[in-house]
């Protein structure tokens, strides 16, 4: 209970706010003008008031002469308020700082000529006046001119004890740290009594100027361990004091107690560096500052989760995570001399208990705390790889971290950061070349991680990042159609195998992808009622942001199976090829006829190359035939017969045309390159059946013309 000084104090605070309100009030008041009349049938008087007001009736214009007397008047208010806070607190802030360089201006003239006792006598009591007159005059009226007295004396104090150790050597190291912790510990609770929280921060840099000099001579665990409970009673109390008060001041008194321990563990990270001599031999004092650490650290996210905020707080976990870098490295160097994977480990389990706690207590704020943390746990399960598996992979471990915990704890799924985390790992996994089967593991674990990652979004319609999952999707499902294959390949390590066997495997695998998600629409809208994410959705329209998709990934998919068709040094790859590069032609022909671009001149063209190509270069790879041969024209006609019948059964007048180009660019082969080759029966059997192709071709305009017309 507040005792009768106290209410007195608040009591005449709210009286001068109270005046304050109705000065203001008053200068914004409009003017009344009062005039007396008398009415002569009763005798009355009756006053009639005329106010100089700013709203006029409707259908008369403001009064622009009175607008400007009020902005003036205004304005003259305003300057006088200004003028009233430069007199009051400026100028008195002035007066003292002179005062008091004036006072140390005067010591400095007998400063020589005075005993060390004395001069600590004078400014120890120095500090304890303007302490006393600083707090007694706060009780009584509270302003800035007290503040700063009550600082000055606070400050003079300090220095005193630390004056007494350092440069007068009258006391020793310890005496010096206890007085100043005392010293901290009176200032702080005298806020109570002059209800500013500018006293408590007072008191905590002093102690902090004493817990910095301790640090600095400190000789071994036992100086370290008066540290720590140094700091812990300084903290403790800071923390109780404001408890209950404003959230504000709790913030900063933690942040402050953040920063102590902070410097503590810094100081023990530094013990035995560059070639000085190691003073602690336990490792006991730094694990409790840790745990001290995180507890602070969670009272803060505690706070900070009454109230949704910036996510500043997370520079807070940025510094709690490098120091516990600089706690396991000590840790490590001078105490446990174990592997770096043990460490890893370590600091895994530290941060994963972390984000555990995040999920389950802080679930205002859990969102930018889960991203930061996935981040952390996937590089550390990364390095966890790396030093026991020698592959950078492996991050998948922290994507199904998210999944799991937003399954269990029934929080926001982290959809898009877990998928760019399955991304990335199957990045790592394509790229690391390694016969570890850890990685297939990995890759099995991508692909059923990312079916779950889309089905989620279907099932919870979060369509918001649907088109950029997606496509982070397919291409999960293409690189480990590669990756996996190559993996199991590098394990066996056959001398025989071919170089090319995991390409090939992994083509093969990949086409088939492509054709299942076809099949199941994939690339369909799946933003749609009717679509089921397992389940035929051939009804439902394109999505017309993943057309472009598909015709990128197959046009990609048809040239890498050129390059294998082209340089597989097996008969056997060559087939699956072979097929393979087939199917994903025939795949993209139809997806391009049965969509907006079958009219297209240009889609018409890339079709008829493309199977001209792909013809060219299996003949190529299976025959020694030279770059003129007869059987590439040949060949040619074959490709634009098809093309032309395809173009009447389709109704696509774009390829019967280019059908009939290639026909005449063939035939200009035949009569201009081909005729150069030495005359053989190979080539008289070519330009025979190049005629009754040509021949074919002439029927077919003629029978099915018609017919179209």
């Amino acid at each position: 209970m507040k005792s009768p000084e106290e209410r007195i104090t608040e009591l005449e605070q709210r009286v001068a706010y109270l005046e304050n309100i109705t000065r203001r009030a008053a200068a914004e008041k409009p003017k009344t003008v009062r005039q007396e009349t008398r009415r002569p049938e009763t005798g009355r008087n009756v006053l009639a008031e005329s106010r100089a007001m700013n709203t006029k009736p409707a259908g008369f214009p403001p009064n622009p002469q009175r607008e400007k007397e009020r902005g003036a008047e205004g304005q003259d208010s305003r300057g006088k308020d200004k003028e009233a806070l430069v007199g009051k607190y400026l100028i008195g802030a002035l007066a003292a700082l002179l005062i008091f360089i004036g006072a140390i201006s005067f010591i400095g003239l007998i400063w020589n000529t005075i005993t060390p006792l004395i001069k600590l006598l004078i400014i120890s009591l120095a500090g304890i006046i303007l302490t006393a007159v600083g707090f007694w005059l706060i009780r009584t009226k509270k302003n800035a001119i007290t503040s700063i007295i009550l600082g000055t004396g606070a400050g003079l104090v300090f220095i005193a004890i630390l004056s007494a150790n350092l440069a007068f050597h009258l006391i020793g190291n310890n005496v010096s740290i206890l007085l100043a912790g005392i010293w901290a510990v009176f200032f702080i609770l005298s806020s109570r009594y002059t209800n500013m929280f500018f006293t408590t921060v007072i008191a905590y840099i002093g102690s902090y100027i004493a817990l910095l000099l301790g640090l600095g001579l400190m000789q071994g665990d036992m100086e370290l361990l008066v540290m720590i409970i140094f700091a812990t009673g300084i903290s403790s109390v800071m923390i109780y004091k404001t408890f209950n008060s404003n959230r504000t001041e709790l913030i900063v008194s933690i942040l402050l107690s953040i920063l102590n321990y902070a410097s503590i563990l810094i100081r023990c990270y530094f013990d035995g560096l560059f070639g000085a001599r190691q003073l602690l031999e336990s490792c006991f004092g730094q694990s409790v500052v840790i745990i001290i650490l995180y507890v602070l650290m969670n009272m803060f996210y505690n706070i900070i989760g009454k109230k949704d905020a910036f996510p500043a707080y997370i520079g807070i976990s940025a510094v709690t995570t490098i120091l516990t870098i600089l706690f396991i490295a000590n840790l490590n160097d001078n105490y446990l001399h174990t592997s770096a994977a043990v460490c890893y480990i370590l600091f895994f389990i530290i941060n994963l208990i972390q984000f555990v706690l995040n999920n389950v207590f802080y679930k205002t704020i859990e969102k930018w705390l889960t991203r930061y943390y996935a981040v952390i746990l996937a590089i550390t399960a990364m390095l966890i790889n790396i030093e026991l598996f020698k592959v950078p992979t492996g991050i998948i471990i922290a994507a199904l971290l998210l999944a799991v915990s937003g399954k269990v704890f029934k929080l926001e799924r982290q959809l898009l950061l877990t998928a760019l985390i399955i991304l990335l790992d199957s990045l790592f996994l394509i790229f690391s070349h390694s016969g570890n089967l850890i990685c297939s593991v990995y890759g099995i674990i991508q692909l059923g991680l990312m079916v779950y990652v889309l089905r989620e979004c279907v099932s919870l319609r979060k369509y918001s990042h649907i088109t950029v999952l997606k496509i982070i999707g397919i291409a999960v499902i293409l690189m480990n159609s590669f990756g996996i294959p190559s993996n199991i390949v590098n394990f066996i390590n056959v001398p025989y195998l071919s170089k090319y066997t995991d390409n090939a495997a992994g083509y093969l695998i990949s086409v088939a992808a492509v054709i299942a998600l076809l099949k199941i629409g994939y690339f369909k809208n799946w933003k749609s009622e009717q679509f089921k994410f397992f389940g035929a959705n051939d009804t439902i329209e394109d999505d017309k942001n993943m057309q472009t998709l598909v015709y990128l990934f197959s046009t990609a998919l048809y040239f890498y199976g050129l390059q294998g068709i082209a340089f597989a040094d097996s008969v056997v790859l060559q087939l699956i090829f072979v097929l393979a590069a087939t199917a994903i032609t025939l795949i993209q022909s139809r997806t391009i006829l049965s969509g907006n671009l079958r009219n297209k001149t240009l889609m018409g063209i890339w079709i008829i190359i493309k199977y001209l190509i792909l013809t060219w270069t299996i003949l190529w790879s299976f025959s020694d035939l030279n770059g003129i041969s007869a059987a590439y024209s040949l060949a040619g006609l074959i490709v634009a017969i098809v093309s032309i019948l395809v173009g009447f059964k389709l109704g696509n007048k774009s390829i019967r045309q280019y059908g009939l180009v290639l026909t005449i660019v063939m035939v200009a082969k035949f009569i201009f390159v081909d005729l150069i080759e030495e005359n053989s029966i190979t080539r008289v059997i070519a330009l025979i059946a190049g005629g009754g192709l040509c021949f074919l071709i002439s029927l077919i305009y003629n029978k099915l013309s018609r017919s179209y017309s």
